[in-house]
């Protein structure tokens, strides 16, 4: 499939401070709609992720709601840069069962990419287009 991960990225991408509280992220995650965001540095660099299953681990421990994303967070976080091939996206994703992928440029964060993703974009520029009728 040709194509670099900025094609498939969602951007801009929602993600919160080191200092943001779990009542703040649950909060975000509930009226974006998404599964997840990446925890940013003071630089603007990804330090980490906090995923709906860290919040509901976080809920079933009883943690404060001022609990810090620093203290919620993944650490190791897998991204790419935006020019990486869609392939070497997709295999990511698949090797490493995860469900969201920032996308970096110059090591700072410019969009995200969920399987999601990578299905619309198969859809709107790989597939052929369907023949019109009429």
């Amino acid at each position: 499939m040709k194509g670099h991960a900025r094609n498939m990225m969602t951007a801009p991408v929602v993600s919160v401070g080191l200092d943001a509280s779990l009542d703040e992220i649950a909060r975000c995650l509930a009226a974006a709609r998404i599964g997840g965001v990446p925890v940013v540095g003071a630089e603007g660099r990804v330090e980490g992720f906090v995923s709906e299953s860290d919040l509901l681990d976080a809920l079933l421990a009883e943690r404060a709601p001022s609990t810090r994303a620093a203290d919620l967070m993944a650490r190791s976080v897998h991204s790419v840069n935006e020019f990486d091939r869609t392939e070497e996206v997709m295999s990511l994703l698949r090797q490493h069962r995860i469900h969201h992928l920032p996308v970096l440029r110059g090591g700072e964060l410019v969009g995200i990419i969920t399987p999601s993703d990578v299905i619309r974009f198969m859809v709107e520029e790989v597939l052929a287009k369907p023949p019109e009728i009429g």
